[in-house]
């Protein structure tokens, strides 16, 4: 019975905290409705969570708008430095020029890197990490050699300002001292870069762990015989992972919508968001 008591008061404070606010910057608790209209962007990857939460959002509080643009990470960070969006969003870290000036990052959730493949023409499950690299390298450029299908590798990449590059990048491409090949395909999100794979023979991309499963032309690969799951990226055996990231103009202050926001987000409601929309919690 004290257990029920419990529960049933945790979510009476719950409901109370979430009934409470205001747009302008005093305490949470001194507004009984939010109001007014906010731009977030960024990340193409973070992109799902934060549609989902603004649906939730908007659910509650009707007389609250808020947009969402997704020109990328980079975009994100610095559209929340100069003030395009009060919140924005990266799926990599804020570098130290970013922190100088003045962005300040909040890990909302984890996500891993997979390595994709056309599912119909490869002929492969799986690649170590340093071939991986050379396969992004240019160095390897047909399946035939390392054990595939006889046929040109399609290298398909993403553009410089996505937090995906940068993760696949610091975590599978510098620690083999390789580059990207130049004359990789480009393209800017997840959602094309596995119809791209999916719809190209013999190509090779990367994607979030959220959007494996986005397109069935595409498989996502074991790397070092180690699979892209949850459980890999909390143990840190899979190789290419990364935190997600909203990003602000300083601590979000106290009392305002983008605080209460971003509280959501980390609490458990907002991390079921995040494991519904196919990441990973923080844990």
């Amino acid at each position: 019975m004290k257990k029920i008591a419990l529960i049933a008061l945790t979510l009476l404070m719950a409901a109370a905290l979430f009934a409470n606010g205001g747009s302008e910057k005093t305490t949470t608790a001194a507004k009984a409705e939010w109001s007014g209209s906010f731009a977030f962007g960024g990340s193409t990857t973070v992109e799902p969570i934060m549609i989902s939460v603004n649906e939730v959002m908007q659910a509650r509080y009707p007389q609250v708008q808020i947009s969402y643009d997704a020109p990328g990470s980079s975009a994100g960070v610095k559209g929340a430095i100069d003030g395009t969006y009060s919140i924005g969003a990266a799926s990599r870290e804020i570098t130290s020029d970013e922190e100088a000036a003045g962005a300040y990052q909040t890990h909302i959730a984890l996500d891993g890197v997979a390595v994709i493949v056309n599912k119909s023409s490869v002929g492969l499950d799986n690649l170590d990490v340093a071939t991986v690299a050379k396969i992004f390298a240019g160095e390897i450029k047909n399946w035939k050699e390392i054990g595939g299908v006889d046929g040109e590798i399609v290298v398909i990449n993403r553009d410089e300002a996505s937090g995906t590059r940068d993760c696949f990048n610091h975590t599978v491409m510098k620690p083999a001292k390789a580059k990207f090949v130049d004359s990789a395909l480009i393209v800017t999100g997840n959602g094309d870069m596995v119809t791209k794979v999916g719809a190209t023979p013999n190509a090779i991309g990367y994607c979030g762990f959220g959007y494996i499963t986005k397109d069935p032309g595409t498989k996502a690969l074991t790397v070092n015989k180690v699979s892209p799951s949850e459980a890999n990226v909390y143990n840190q055996t899979y190789p290419a992972w990364r935190y997600l990231n909203v990003i602000t103009k300083g601590a979000p202050a106290e009392g305002s919508f983008e605080k209460f926001y971003i509280d959501y987000l980390l609490s458990a409601e907002g991390q079921e968001i995040v494991v519904n929309e196919k990441f990973i919690r923080l844990k």
